[in-house]
């Protein structure tokens, strides 16, 4: 059973500053690929870093801009957790973004933008967490300029929970699988739901993308799993089970003989 709402505000809000190290770099680099489909952004564009995180879609664009000496464009970064929020505001205090503006908005209602106000609407692994995915996408359409384009990642195959699953199972074999995004696993879900949202089929492309989960560094990879972060996989275990959690963890991992966790990703492009 995917988590309610109410228990995605809670996990994000309680990991906001941690979340960049938390997933092992991951969601940026497939961000980054994610970016690097789009048409050009440019110091005209208007952005919407659509369920921004910690803004980690938003500091790529900077640093881009940054390396290419150019303006950054107007971005308006939404999240509906507050310590997302937050996170990314300190961001934008420390390094003057003075361009990014963050609020606190659902996903699934952003009827506080105006129709056809962007040129760019991004949505980084959030949209499996929106109340409303297909009422997400249709504000997604509503807000994007005649032309603008969506870009939406989702998971295909994300590593690190079948490799939690299998600390799982080295705990209490038979215990239930932990799975919270499994039915966003398959293509026909995301495209359904762009689809559903306003967006026609031929104007919407859906590549699959590969990263890894670098795990050279041992004990840091320990630490990643066996913090708080995960957490919400222990439900099912006992208390004695859950003290064994970090030694299991290093067996799991060490089984690996230090190949990386695969993470695969649907990196989705669709224009209005």
């Amino acid at each position: 059973m995917p988590p309610t709402q109410e228990e995605w505000n809670k996990f994000y809000n309680e990991f906001a500053h941690k979340y960049e190290t938390q997933s092992a770099g991951v969601t940026k680099a497939l961000g980054v690929q994610l970016l690097s489909l789009l048409p050009p952004i440019t110091t005209n564009s208007i952005l919407h870093d659509n369920a921004c995180g910690p803004g980690i879609i938003t500091t790529s664009i900077h640093t881009e801009c940054t390396k290419a000496s150019t303006e950054p464009p107007r971005i308006f970064a939404t999240d509906f957790s507050r310590g997302m929020v937050d996170a990314l505001q300190d961001i934008i205090d420390t390094h003057k973004l003075k361009s990014v503006t963050a609020q606190v908005m659902d996903g699934s209602d952003l009827s506080p933008f105006e129709d056809n106000k962007f040129t760019h609407s991004i949505t980084n692994f959030g949209i499996f967490a929106f109340p409303d995915a297909v009422a997400g996408v249709k504000h997604i359409h509503r807000t994007l300029k005649p032309g603008g384009v969506a870009a939406i990642s989702t998971w295909k195959h994300p590593g690190n929970i079948f490799f939690v699953n299998q600390v799982l199972q080295e705990l209490a074999p038979g215990l239930g699988e932990w799975f919270p995004v499994k039915e966003w696993l398959k293509e026909a879900r995301l495209r359904n739901t762009l689809e559903e949202g306003g967006f026609r089929k031929e104007q919407i492309d859906i590549l699959e993308r590969e990263t890894k989960w670098n795990i050279d560094d041992f004990e840091a990879t320990v630490e990643l799993f066996n913090g708080a972060f995960f957490d919400q996989a222990k439900v099912g275990l006992t208390e004695a089970q859950k003290d064994s959690w970090e030694d299991a963890v290093r067996k799991v991992l060490k089984a690996r003989n230090g190949k990386g966790i695969d993470m695969a990703a649907w990196l989705a492009v669709a224009t209005k």
